[in-house]
């Protein structure tokens, strides 16, 4: 029996909280009172912080991994509180199925909930032996929905769907193309 994909407003927070303390703990402790591990690294105006390699981990409360995630970078904006990952990558779950979401960037709400793919966004088994190519994708880390505006090509082993937006409703499995829908398959 599968277990619900269920993600904890908690365990966001407390990721979150834990970039968060780090980024405050090497500012409070750097000789400049400034982030600057890497001497290379220029201070933009609107960029309070800056890490470089990072990896998360939200558990369920079975202690089963919900989702991971690793960027190159991440960058804290003073005016919004959103940090922008450089180079994401995503994986999560259908049930037992691990799914994975690769972009060029991404950005994680104020709150922690949503995570906003752009640019050469890949998905991959979402929908089983699946492949989603698409320009942006919103991942709502709470409610485990993921939808697109965008148009987005759906690749299956014998075919392929062309669609304009998608809401897939992960707990349910369901997917929803929303318009300009047509495609070409093998039989």
């Amino acid at each position: 029996m599968s277990h619900p994909f269920r993600i904890n407003l908690t365990s966001v927070i407390s990721v979150i909280t834990a970039i968060i303390g780090t980024v405050i703990y090497l500012t409070q402790f750097s000789e400049s009172g400034k982030l600057s591990l890497v001497p290379s690294v220029e201070n933009q105006r609107n960029i309070d912080s800056e890490l470089r390699g990072l990896e998360g981990v939200k558990f369920r409360e079975d202690g089963q991994i919900a989702y991971s995630w690793k960027a190159e970078r991440a960058q804290r904006f003073l005016d919004s509180g959103q940090i922008q990952l450089k180079q994401p990558s995503y994986l999560g779950s259908v049930g037992q199925r691990p799914w994975t979401a690769d972009a060029d960037i991404g950005e994680l709400s104020r709150n922690g909930e949503q995570l906003d793919l752009q640019g050469a966004v890949l998905v991959r088994d979402l929908i089983r032996e699946a492949e989603i190519q698409t320009e942006t994708l919103r991942i709502d880390l709470e409610t485990n929905f993921v939808t697109t505006q965008s148009p987005m090509i759906l690749k299956l082993p014998n075919g392929y769907t062309e669609s304009v937006g998608m809401n897939a409703n992960l707990v349910a499995e369901k997917v929803e193309l929303l318009s300009q829908i047509r495609g070409h398959y093998e039989p």
